[in-house]
């Protein structure tokens, strides 16, 4: 069985995504008067990857990556050539996608640089954006061992308070669905900071809160199951049996349970980042 007691040290997101062997393939640069074929490349990312993104970190009725993500993408010449590079993959091992490890390695890539997109500095995305982009940053500190900090306030506090927005009228039972993920988040948030030392791992005590608002969400037990692993022990097998389940889970989600193509994909990371 593998051990699963421990938190490995700092690790960054290239090496949890690039699975060992592998090569990372070349990306040619796009030429600033070249113009990609962009109506294929977002039939691409509104099929495989916004929907995947929007419930990964619930952006809820905004769908924010799949209304504000693909114009950042094209404007954005780095994340463009290595999605081009992904699908030049696709292309060339149509017959065995789920097991080359390359064309593995660069579906994570691409899958992250575009969760990033809601970090991206050059966008004005709003509240939303700066909600998402706190999310990203807490699953990116909790896979990579990074102390991560939550702002009490945001740029969104100051910049956009005399946007007034229409009030969509929400039912009693949106209004508490919404309250229960902001609260799952937050807490998220608060695992991530509780990890004041890089590498040491997130606070068991922090991450047993998030479990009464898992509410049978697939996102939400795969967030939950990579604090898991990415919690610390005290030396007492605390958790470790949640931790063996998680790593279980993570794996069935990773080799095809998942039901989307992002859950899978950042299961896999999970695994890799932890060593499992």
């Amino acid at each position: 069985m593998t051990d699963v007691s421990s938190v490995p040290a700092q690790r960054s997101i290239e090496s949890i995504c690039t699975i060992g062997g592998t090569k990372i393939p070349s990306i040619p640069p796009i030429p600033p008067d070249s113009v990609p074929n962009l109506e294929s490349i977002r039939r691409v990312y509104d099929i495989a990857f916004a929907p995947g993104l929007d419930k990964l970190l619930e952006s809820g009725s905004a769908k924010w990556f799949g209304r504000e993500g693909f114009p950042l993408l094209s404007a954005d010449r780095t994340r463009l050539g290595s999605l081009l590079a992904y699908l030049t993959l696709v292309s060339n091992h149509s017959d065995a996608t789920n097991e080359n490890a390359t064309l593995a390695s660069q579906e994570a890539r691409v899958t992250w640089g575009l969760l990033e997109l809601c970090i991206h500095p050059e966008h004005d995305g709003g509240e939303e954006a700066d909600k998402l982009a706190r999310r990203c940053r807490a699953l990116s500190a909790i896979l990579t061992g990074e102390p991560f900090s939550s702002p009490t306030t945001s740029i969104a506090d100051f910049v956009h308070q005399d946007e007034v927005e229409p009030e969509l009228k929400a039912s009693a039972l949106e209004k508490q669905l919404s309250g229960r993920s902001e609260d799952f988040w937050k807490l998220v948030e608060a695992a991530a900071a509780s990890q004041v030392v890089p590498g040491q791992g997130i606070s068991p005590a922090e991450v047993r809160q998030c479990r009464p608002l898992l509410d049978g969400m697939e996102n939400r037990d795969i967030i939950y199951s990579i604090m898991l692993l990415g919690s610390r022990t005290s030396g007492n097998g605390d958790l470790t049996s949640e931790r063996e389940l998680a790593k279980r889970f993570l794996e069935s989600q990773a080799n095809g349970r998942a039901t989307n193509q992002v859950f899978a994909t950042i299961s896999g990371m999970a695994l890799r980042a932890f060593a499992l």
